[in-house]
């Protein structure tokens, strides 16, 4: 199962210093969210896109499950819980719950799903790279 790693602590790390307005509205307000289409209770907003990455900034209404998916053209990524208490499910393997705070990262096109278990609305920043051409 994914862990926090090094990498993508050092990614949110430099993400800060380098775009420090757009990592303040990655983890702002829900302004602007749209719902999830077939996912009652979860939203989703892009914060910041570039030729490397995208920025998403996600919410899951308490007990809200985000289906299982993936992320075909993502080349990794990164979750990052910003409020409430989300269960994290990669397909294969064990469950993980994620609290305010933690960091986890994905292989890219990993199959993925996630509940809000907690009691309040669960927001996530999730960073997602993009295939660069050479």
């Amino acid at each position: 199962m994914p862990t926090s790693s090094i990498a993508a602590l050092c990614f949110f790390s430099a993400f800060m210093v380098i775009a420090p307005d757009a990592f303040g509205q990655a983890v702002g307000g829900s302004d602007g969210a749209r719902p999830v289409r077939g996912d009652p209770g979860i939203s989703s907003m892009l914060v910041l896109e570039d030729e490397a990455f995208r920025v998403l900034r996600d919410y899951a209404e308490p007990g809200a499950t985000r289906r299982l998916h993936a992320h075909s053209t993502a080349t990794y990524q990164v979750f990052m819980l910003v409020t409430g208490k989300i269960r994290l499910t990669v397909e294969g393997q064990d469950a993980v719950d994620i609290l305010p705070g933690e960091v986890v990262s994905l292989p890219g096109g990993a199959s993925h799903t996630f509940t809000n278990t907690g009691e309040v609305t669960a927001t996530i920043v999730e960073v997602f790279g993009k295939p660069t051409s050479r």
